[in-house]
C-alpha cells in the first residue's frame, strides 16, 4: 500500500520525506520489521528505532523525530491511536466487514464468549473468537500471548477472520488494551459489560482508573464507531454500570440476576451437575439449561441471551447454543474422575472471583470444600491477604501454594496471603504439583476440591523462566484418569 493512502486520515504533526512510498508491513515491534515496513514508536524507543532502521524500515511515525535516516518520517501526537488507525486502513478495514461484538469487564469475559460462540455457531453462523485462551476461527486455534492482541495484530487477526468467511466476530477486551489503544481502528456493533471488581491495580493504580480504562469500550470506542446500529448489553447488578455514559444513537440493553432487566431471571436451580434457568428476554420467556454451575454463570448467559437476540438469533438455537457447551477450559472446569468426588480447576485470581466460586461450592457441596491456591508475584499485592481471608472463611481446608511468582519469592508471597487467616488452620506447600496431590489425597466420599488461579494456563513463570505447568495434567496424572 502506498504511504500517501495509508496516513491519508492520519491528524499528523509534521511529515519529512517521501510520501510516495510502498509500504509493505506495519508494526511497532522492532523485532517483526521486514524491508519496506512502517515504523511505529515513542520518543523512548531510541535503540529499537535503530534496530528497526537496520532491518528494513522505509518510514516511521514517531512523537519525537528522531536522528536515524528514514526515508519519511511522520511525527503524530498520539502514536498508539495512530498505529491502530493505521493498520485498519492497511489491512482493508477488516471490522467495518463483520459483526464486531467486544467484551469487558473483570470476570465472565471469557465464559461469555463462549456462550456466544456455541450459540452462533449452532445457528450456523460463522463465528471468530479473541480471548484469553485462544484466537478461533475457520476450525482454527490459535494459542493467544495476550486477552487483547496488539493494535497491528488484531487488524491483521481481524483480516484474517474476514477472509475465511467469518461473519460474527466476539473479543475479550481487557482494560489494558482500552488503556493501550490497543482496539483502536475497531468498529465495534456491541459493547458487553460484565462486572468490575478489585484487580490490575499494579497496572491502573487505583480503582477509579481501572473503572475508567472500562468506560472507554463504551464512551470512544463504541461511540466513534461508524456501525449503523450499536448496542451497549450491561450489567446492572453491578454498581459501576452506574458511571458508564452510553451516548445515542447506541442502545442501552440491561441483564440482571437479581432484579427486573431487558433480560432477567424468572427462576432457577443449580446443582453440582448444572444449570436449569427460566429467563424473561424481552419479555419473551424461555426456559435454558446449562451443564455450567453457579448463578454468576447465569448472568453470563444472560449477557449471551441479549446478544444473540440483538444479532437475530432463534430462540430454539439459543437453548440449544447454551445447553451444548459444557464449559469453559479453567473457568470451574470439572475434571471428569471415577472418585466419589468432584474436582474443579478455576482461574479465580481476584477476591472477587475467588469469593464467588468457593461460595458457589460451599452451597452445592455434600462433604468438604478442600482449596489449593496462590497468588502470583510482581502483581497487586494488596489483594493477596484479602484472598487468604477469603479462602480462611469459605474452605474447609487450604493449601497455600506457589502460583506464578516470577521475580518474587514464593515464601514472600505465600506470606502476604497467610496474613489474611488470623487463627484459621491451613497448610503450606509452596511445590504446587505436590500441593494438588495432597490435596486429592486428602478429599473423601462427596467432598469437593478446587484448584484455583490459573485456570487453562499450561505454564509456570518461575523467576525469568516459562516452565510447563497445567494445573488439568496434574490432576489427571495424580488420578489417573485419561485426558
Amino acid at each position: 500500500m502506498r504511504l500517501n493512502n495509508l496516513i491519508k486520515n492520519m491528524p499528523f504533526v509534521n511529515i519529512k520525506g517521501s510520501r510516495d512510498l510502498e509500504v509493505t508491513g506495519i508494526t511497532k515491534d522492532s523485532r517483526a520489521v521486514g524491508e519496506g515496513y512502517m515504523f511505529f514508536a515513542t520518543g523512548k524507543s531510541g535503540t529499537y528505532i535503530d534496530d528497526a532502521l537496520k532491518r528494513g524500515a522505509k518510514a516511521i511515525v514517531t512523537d519525537k523525530e528522531p536522528d536515524s535516516p528514514f526515508e519519511c518520517v511522520i511525527t503524530v501526537e498520539d502514536v498508539a491511536a495512530s498505529l491502530g488507525e493505521a493498520a485498519s486502513t492497511f489491512y482493508g478495514f477488516p471490522s467495518k466487514q463483520m459483526h464486531v461484538a467486544g467484551i469487558t469487564g473483570t470476570n465472565g469475559k471469557t465464559t461469555t464468549t463462549y456462550l456466544v460462540e456455541s450459540v452462533l455457531m449452532n445457528a450456523g453462523k460463522k463465528a471468530g473468537v479473541i480471548g484469553t485462551i485462544s484466537y478461533r476461527y475457520g476450525g482454527k486455534a490459535l494459542k493467544a500471548d495476550n486477552t487483547t492482541p496488539g493494535a497491528a495484530e488484531t487488524h491483521s487477526l481481524l483480516r484474517d477472520m474476514h477472509l475465511a468467511g467469518v461473519a460474527f466476530v466476539v473479543m475479550e477486551v481487557s482494560s489494558h488494551a482500552l488503556d493501550q489503544k490497543r482496539v483502536e481502528g475497531v468498529d465495534f456493533d456491541i459493547g458487553i459489560f460484565t462486572n468490575l471488581t478489585h484487580d490490575h491495580l499494579d497496572y491502573h493504580g487505583d480503582i477509579e482508573s481501572y473503572k475508567g480504562a472500562k468506560r472507554l469500550l463504551f464512551e470512544y470506542y463504541l461511540k466513534k464507531s461508524a456501525k449503523e446500529q450499536k448496542f451497549a448489553i450491561l450489567n446492572i447488578d453491578d454498581p459501576s454500570t452506574r458511571d458508564i455514559v452510553v451516548a445515542a444513537p447506541t442502545r442501552t440493553l440491561s441483564y440482571s440476576t437479581k432484579g427486573y432487566a431487558d433480560a432477567h431471571l424468572l427462576g432457577y436451580s443449580e446443582t453440582i451437575n448444572g444449570l436449569e434457568l427460566d429467563v424473561s428476554l424481552l419479555g419473551k420467556k424461555i426456559s435454558l439449561a446449562s451443564p455450567m454451575i453457579g448463578v454468576f454463570n447465569a448472568s453470563n448467559i444472560l449477557a449471551a441471551c441479549l446478544y444473540s437476540h440483538i444479532t437475530g438469533i432463534p430462540y430454539d438455537n439459543i437453548e440449544k447454543g447454551i445447553k451444548s457447551l459444557e464449559g469453559v477450559p479453567g473457568r470451574l472446569e470439572r475434571i471428569k474422575n471415577p472418585k466419589s468426588f468432584s474436582v474443579f480447576v478455576d482461574y479465580a485470581h481476584t477476591p472477587d472471583a475467588l469469593g464467588n466460586v468457593l461460595a458457589l461450592l460451599n452451597r452445592l457441596k455434600k462433604g468438604r470444600l478442600i482449596l489449593v491456591f496462590g497468588c502470583g508475584g510482581d502483581r497487586d499485592k494488596g489483594k493477596r491477604p484479602i484472598m487468604g481471608k477469603i479462602a480462611a472463611h469459605l474452605a474447609d481446608l487450604t493449601i497455600i501454594t506457589s502460583d506464578n511468582p516470577r521475580t518474587e519469592d514464593p515464601q514472600n508471597i505465600i506470606q502476604d496471603i497467610i496474613y489474611g487467616f488470623h487463627n484459621t488452620p491451613f497448610k503450606v506447600i509452596e511445590d504446587r504439583k505436590e500441593a494438588i496431590n495432597k490435596a486429592i489425597k486428602a478429599a473423601q466420599d462427596d467432598d469437593v476440591v478446587l484448584v484455583a488461579g490459573k485456570g487453562h494456563e499450561d505454564y509456570q513463570l518461575v523467576g525469568d523462566k516459562v516452565l510447563h505447568f497445567s494445573d488439568r495434567e496434574v490432576i489427571e496424572e495424580v488420578l489417573n484418569v485419561a485426558p
